[in-house]
This record gives C-alpha cells, structure tokens and sequence, in this order.
C-alpha cells in the first residue's frame, strides 16, 4: 500500500513539471525594467569608469564605445564576448562581491565591480 501511495505521487508531482519550458514572450519582456542604473563604457583607452560600486540587482549597461572590438568579461561571472563598436547589453548581477574584469581585445584595460549587497526592507 505505500509503494503505491509513494509512486502515485512521485507521478503527480512529475506530471506538475513542465518537461519544454516555454521561452519568456514579447509581452513577458515588456514587463522587465531593463533600465540601467549605472553605464560602464569601454573604447581604446580602457574602462569608464574603471571601479563602480553598485548594489544587488541594479541594472548595468555595458558600452563599447570604441572604434574596436572590446568585451567586458569576469572570469565565471559574465562575460559579453566580442562587442562590435556601438554594441551594448546590460547585465544583472545578484551575488555580492568584488569582481574584477578585463577586455579581451586588450588586456591591459581592467575594470572592477564592487556589488554590494541589497538592502532588507
């Protein structure tokens, strides 16, 4: 009787899991603010700014300003790959921390992040 109990609800709860997850619609992104709270720019001279603090869950836009290629990339944390000039996207970043990054293209431009943690309230 309890292994029958047991698979009856392993299956129900399997049956509850959607197996294809549908992708977010046009309508679903509609509804997330994507506005930046902070722009960091990169050209051939480097990041600007270099060092930004910012808090949990703000919006970040990335800019490659430059007449190059540039990336913004953190080691396990994000990275753009290669952005042509003009090219921008904007991340998100959760986990509190210092987070140092480099671009790819010249690796003599770095840039650290300081995520601080978001207020409880």
């Amino acid at each position: 009787m309890r292994r029958l109990l047991l698979a009856g609800s392993v299956a129900l709860l399997a049956a509850c899991v959607d197996p294809k997850p549908s992708s977010p619609t046009a309508e679903d992104l509609r509804d997330i603010d994507l506005s930046p709270d902070h722009t960091i720019t990169v050209d051939e001279e480097g990041f600007h700014p270099a060092s930004l603090e910012i808090t949990s869950g703000e919006v970040l836009l990335l800019v490659n300003e430059g007449e190059e290629r540039h990336s913004f990339t953190a080691e396990e944390r994000f990275d753009t790959g290669r952005m042509e000039p003009g090219d921008e996207t904007t991340v998100v970043l959760a986990e509190p921390g210092e987070i140092p990054y480099r671009d790819l293209e010249d690796p003599s431009h770095e840039g650290t992040l300081t995520i601080q943690p978001a207020a409880n309230g």
